[in-house]
């Protein structure tokens, strides 16, 4: 199991799991974060992405209550 060094590279790390303009909700992120041998848990993901990562890296949608990110172009 890997763990991240720092915000930078779990930054740099998060935002290489999105592919293009993709949607994804914080399951699929984890779920691909798990499949490049990293392990984290969806509420500590939650966190870090509210106070590092969006409105910076990431913008944040709403659809029928399910929170979606995808990246700011």
């Amino acid at each position: 199991m890997k763990r991240f060094r720092n915000s930078h590279t779990k930054v740099k790390t998060i935002l290489s799991v999105f592919e293009g303009c993709e949607k994804l909700t914080i399951k699929d992120i984890i779920t691909r974060l798990e499949d490049r041998g990293y392990t984290i848990k969806k509420n500590h993901l939650r966190m870090f992405i509210y106070y590092n990562m969006l409105f910076k890296y990431l913008k944040k949608e709403s659809i029928r209550g399910v929170c979606y990110y995808c990246l700011i172009t």
